[in-house]
């Protein structure tokens, strides 16, 4: 049966903090079968192009565009290019490993459509914002800069 405990989740949260330091995330334990990440703040991801499957006319897809974003985490590259792929398949990865990594639960799946029967560690989805917040564009050099001059002016 699926479950993830608050742990396995601080786990996730703590790694992803590691690993993508420009990034805000908020990591929520959605009841206690899922887990979900939203990208809430961070730098612009890649516009990509793609051929819209009913016009068959090549278009621009954004994840920047203020919108709310469900993350397809099976067909990243397809869905959102190769540069945002990169990106989502890590933090897809890290919800994977990081409770494993640090004592939690493995992450399985036994799952068997054909039959209707489904077994899985725990559920997770990604997302680019939330319903009611979107992802907050932020340029991290100018962030430097900004955390620089107040290092300065609290020296002096």
């Amino acid at each position: 049966m699926a479950y993830i405990s608050t742990e396995d989740v601080k786990h996730i949260r703590n790694t992803l903090k590691k690993e993508f330091p420009q990034y805000k995330f908020s990591v929520r334990r959605d009841s206690i079968y899922s887990v979900t990440v939203s990208f809430m703040k961070g730098p612009a991801f890649k516009d990509w192009e793609y051929r819209d499957r009913y016009t068959n006319e090549m278009k621009v897809g954004s994840l920047n565009d203020g919108e709310h974003h469900q993350i397809n985490h099976f067909y990243t590259t397809d869905f959102y290019g190769i540069e945002n792929a990169k990106i989502l398949d890590k933090v897809y990865k890290i919800m994977k490993v990081a409770p494993a990594l640090n004592g939690g639960k493995a992450w399985y799946d036994n799952s068997d459509a054909m039959t209707d029967y489904f077994d899985t560690a725990y559920y997770m989805h990604i997302e680019i914002g939330k319903w009611n917040k979107p992802y907050e564009i932020v340029d991290h050099q100018l962030d430097s800069l900004v955390d620089a001059c107040k290092n300065s002016l609290e020296a002096a």
